[in-house]
Order: structure tokens, then sequence, then C-alpha cells
């Protein structure tokens, strides 16, 4: 790959997975974190952008966010350091390199809460879930962005939107974590510790979408040379239901326990997952529904960093 990239958030989660890929690709890149350029401090933004005006491709993977309830507890803080970043950034990018294409990393959470099928038309159709709204909104807010600098200085910008994702340095404490995450160390810790039940929440019949999350880097770098000022969903097109996911993981950490669905503990809609016949028509691409390779390999390195990782917080 001769395209040189400039990745913001690349020191995340999905960022140390993408920053693999590109090296063992021998790609050219900078991807940096907030303890490198605070991306809510608008000279350190431009100072960044200025420094690699030589990109032609910018992945802006950066935003504040945590799953759990802490969407609900920071509605202010999400809504006023998001807008920042993702403000900061388009500015950047038209300001220092507007011939590079751009790529915002948005959330299947911004599609309104009641929408019966998510295609990519539906974003703006009606309103977002109570529940992340604050967040939601700021994902809405790049993907307007991103619209705005196409159509007024003609550049190039493009929005994806991914199911959630699963894989090596995910979050995985309780308080923050995706549900993947939150149950890979519900399960592992019962396994280390021999605990006789693991309790999940729902009765296990919920049908969400989840997908490796080295399975999204492949699409990501195939679309990001080729994609032009798309709005795009990438996830595999259909759902597994929570009770299939906690059994993967049950099995991947060997637990010998009994594995209890709660009913009684507040889930959420029955059914989500977003529709992705646009990724497969247009460009030819398919995403990998399977779970038990990728769920087997995020158990085995969380069991493995299992006393460094157990009382790890997502934030201090």
């Amino acid at each position: 790959m001769n395209a040189k990239f400039l990745i913001t958030g690349g020191t995340g989660f999905l960022g140390k997975h993408l920053q693999e890929e590109l090296r063992k690709r021998g790609a050219n890149f900078f991807a940096f974190g907030k303890r490198d350029f605070d991306l809510t401090v608008r000279e350190q933004v431009e100072a960044v952008f200025a420094a690699h005006k030589d990109s032609e491709i910018i992945l802006h993977l950066a935003s504040y966010q945590a799953a759990g309830e802490f969407p609900a507890k920071h509605t202010g803080e999400q809504f006023f350091i998001n807008n920042l970043i993702h403000t900061n950034v388009l500015e950047a990018w038209r300001k220092f390199i507007p011939r590079a294409r751009f790529i915002g990393i948005g959330s299947s959470c911004a599609y309104p809460s009641d929408a019966p099928v998510l295609t990519e038309d539906k974003l703006f159709s009606g309103p977002i879930h109570g529940s992340v709204y604050s967040y939601a909104f700021t994902k809405r807010l790049l993907c307007t962005g991103i619209l705005a600098y196409n159509d007024q200085y003609k550049l190039n910008g493009t929005y994806l939107m991914p199911a959630t994702m699963y894989g090596e340095h995910d979050d995985f404490h309780a308080d923050t974590a995706h549900v993947p995450g939150a149950l890979v160390a519900r399960f592992v810790r019962a396994t280390k510790e021999n605990l006789p039940e693991v309790e999940v929440w729902g009765d296990g019949t919920a049908v969400r979408e989840f997908m490796d999350v080295k399975e999204f880097v492949r699409v990501l770098l195939d679309l990001a040379p080729r994609c032009d000022r798309d709005i795009l969903n990438v996830g595999p097109g259909c759902g597994k239901t929570v009770r299939e996911l906690a059994l993967t993981i049950s099995k991947a950490a060997s637990y010998q326990g009994k594995v209890v669905f709660n009913p009684s503990r507040y889930v959420g809609v029955k059914e989500k997952f977003m529709n992705t016949d646009k990724l497969a028509a247009k460009y030819g691409i398919r995403v990998d529904a399977g779970l038990s390779a990728g769920i087997q390999r995020t158990v085995s390195w969380y069991a493995a960093n299992y006393p460094a990782l157990k009382e790890k917080r997502k934030f201090a």
C-alpha cells in the first residue's frame, strides 16, 4: 500500500489492530492518540495535520465513548468533547490536506431507535434512543460535517458505521464494555475462580450484530482507496442471539459451570442489526458472520493477560 495514512484515535482498540495490519502490509502511516495530540485543542490538531500534509487517506477513529451506563451518565461531556474533536478534525482536513480522502467512523447507535430496517438512507429519519442520545447525536454531527465539507469545499469524505466489534485490546470492564467484552471478562473470571454460575442479562433471545475487529480492519483498508463521498454500513448484515454469543464465549473459556439467563434484566430492543446490501452490491464486500474463531482468539488473549486486565478501567 503506497498511500500514506493519517490516523486519529490510533492508540485505541480499533487503532491498535489497524496499526498492526498496516505494519504487516508495509504501509506508510502516522497514528496518534490523545497523549500525543489533544484533538479538543485546535492548535494541536492543526499542528499534527500540518506536519502530515503528504497524507492521502485520513482515518478518523477518535471519539470519547464507552458502553454500559456511561453514555447516560456523561451526556454533557460527550457532547462537548466529541463535537470539539470532530469539528476541529474536519476543519484541519479542509485547511491542510484537502486532497486527502477522509473516512470517519460512526456508530449504529446514531440510527433512529424505532427504525424497522437500518439502511443508510434512514440515518436521519427519526429520534435517537434516549440512553445514548448525546453520544449518538455527535456521531450524526460527524456525518453531517462530512457531507457539509463535501458539498461546500468539494472534498471527498465518507462515513462508515461498523457493527459492534470484539477482539484483543477491547474494553472488558463491566461498567463500560460492550456486550462481547463484558461477557468475555465474566466467563474468564468465572473459569479462573471456579464460580458455579454466570448470569447473562435477558432471556438470551435478543438479537444483536457482532463483528471481529480484524474483519473490520480488513474491510476498512479495502474501502479506503475506493469509496467516494459515501455513507455505508459495515457488518455481517445478520444478527446473533445473545444466547449464542454467551455460549460461544463460555465454550471458548472452557467454563464448566452453569449459564443463567435472567429475563428480568433490561436488554433493550428485541432485534437490531444493520442492512449491508449496499456494501455487497456497490463494493462486492461481505463480512464474515462467524463468531467462533474471533471469540476464541479474544478469550485466549484476555485469559493470558487476566492479572493485568481484570481490574483495568477504560477511564481513570
